[in-house]
């Protein structure tokens, strides 16, 4: 009977310890968009379903000797958010995702899946093609408006060869901020000419995935698993006294 108890409190400990993984989704690119810019500033903003707060802005900033459109699309059926620049052209883009119309913001989306700190979470998103190295950069801003950038680079690479996989803690991010009231996401790039550049969402979704540990029980949780134990272990010790 005893054994009992004591089984019961370490399954209770196994429970509280167990770690679990938390993935909220930037963006799955299950909403097509698409913005053309010839030449000079663009911008579009769609309600976009898959994407966090529902909303997601494109914006175009291009330098073009050509006549053919710098296109930035999101496509549905591959699942990928895909930079065209043509001969000639070259492209600054943003995407950036908020609340309703794109600039209301998010209201403070916690991205630690009850994590306390942000030291147990990471960036994740897979970079499928890109016919130029270039740099990009990711900027989280919370409802406070303070702001954590990361800037990183795409090297050149083929879609024949497998993805390559960022996995990017977030405190390897420049800047103190509440990951758990954020406010506006945001991923920059381009600045370089013909860029041809494919970020998928197929198998791995831009999502910031935590290892969240379940919380510690109370102290009354724990002293009612110990009393637990301890009648099992007088039960026990009564019936070995009757028995003897």
């Amino acid at each position: 009977m005893r054994s009992v108890g004591i089984i019961a409190m370490i399954s209770l400990a196994g429970t509280f310890a167990q770690a679990q993984i938390v993935t909220n989704v930037i963006d799955s690119f299950t909403t097509a968009q698409t913005l053309s810019v010839v030449s000079g500033y663009g911008t579009s903003t769609i309600a976009a379903a898959g994407a966090i707060g529902g909303y997601r802005t494109f914006t175009l900033n291009v330098a073009n000797t050509d006549e053919e459109p710098v296109t930035l699309i999101s496509s549905t059926n591959s699942r990928r958010l895909n930079l065209n620049s043509p001969t000639g052209a070259t492209a600054d883009f943003t995407v950036t995702w908020g609340g309703l119309g794109g600039t209301n913001g998010l209201g403070g989306v916690d991205l630690l899946g009850g994590n306390p700190t942000a030291s147990q979470s990471s960036l994740k998103f897979n970079l499928r093609s890109t016919d130029w190295p270039s740099t990009f950069t990711w900027s989280f801003t919370d409802t406070l408006s303070q702001t954590a950038t990361y800037s990183g680079t795409f090297p050149q690479h083929a879609a024949t060869s497998p993805q390559v996989a960022y996995d990017i803690a977030l405190t390897s991010f420049t800047g103190s901020i509440n990951w758990k009231s954020i406010n506006f996401i945001t991923l920059s790039g381009g600045g370089v000419a013909e860029l041809d550049l494919s970020l998928s969402a197929l198998n791995v979704p831009l999502s910031i995935q935590t290892t969240a540990m379940a919380p510690v029980p109370e102290p009354g949780t724990w002293a009612a698993a110990a009393l637990l134990a301890g009648v099992a272990g007088f039960i026990h010790w009564r019936r070995r006294r009757v028995d003897a």
